[in-house]
């Protein structure tokens, strides 16, 4: 099951606004040999945009040590997005939409210059196989939504620990 968690440095630095962290986050379990939910991205370029991460890591994160969880982040999902190729990530839409931009109508897609805006439009449809079950698509379509807002993708895995 796909959580969302938006995570705040309790002890921000003197002088530093709190950091903050945006996860989109599937567990796992520790002996467990699939991405859970995100199977279906392994082997494909979305992959790379996904982080593997222990559940320790995670647990100190949401125990205000953030440390650990920021060394396992990787890349900014921003980035993460634009290194989707063309052939997984241009909307499947493309040939009948009329607004269609080659700049924006994919994951990372920017388009403008000084006030940009930030692509995949609402309207994006992952370019997956005919037939592809709903559910599928919408975690590629949930995917690209976190990544535009600035959010972590991981798979959690492991059971982590718990101070209280």
């Amino acid at each position: 099951m796909l959580r969302k968690f938006n995570l705040t440095d309790p002890d921000p630095l003197p002088g530093r606004d709190a950091r903050k962290i945006l996860l989109l986050v599937e567990f796992v379990p520790a002996d467990a040999d699939h991405w859970g939910i995100f199977e279906s991205m392994r082997g494909t370029s979305w992959a790379e945009g996904i982080e593997e991460v222990p559940a320790e890591a995670l647990s100190h994160a949401l125990h205000g040590r953030f440390l650990p969880l920021v060394r396992a982040l990787g890349r900014d999902p921003r980035a993460s997005a634009r290194r989707i190729t063309d052939e997984e990530g241009v909307c499947a839409l493309h040939k009948d939409c009329l607004t269609w931009d080659a700049d924006l109508c994919r994951p990372g897609g920017i388009k403008g210059s000084g006030k940009k805006k930030h692509g995949p439009p609402e309207c994006y449809s992952p370019p997956l196989a005919e037939g592809t079950p709903g559910n599928t698509v919408e975690v590629f379509q949930r995917v690209v939504a976190a990544w535009k807002e600035g959010r972590h993708v991981l798979v959690v895995r492991g059971d982590g620990f718990n101070l209280a």
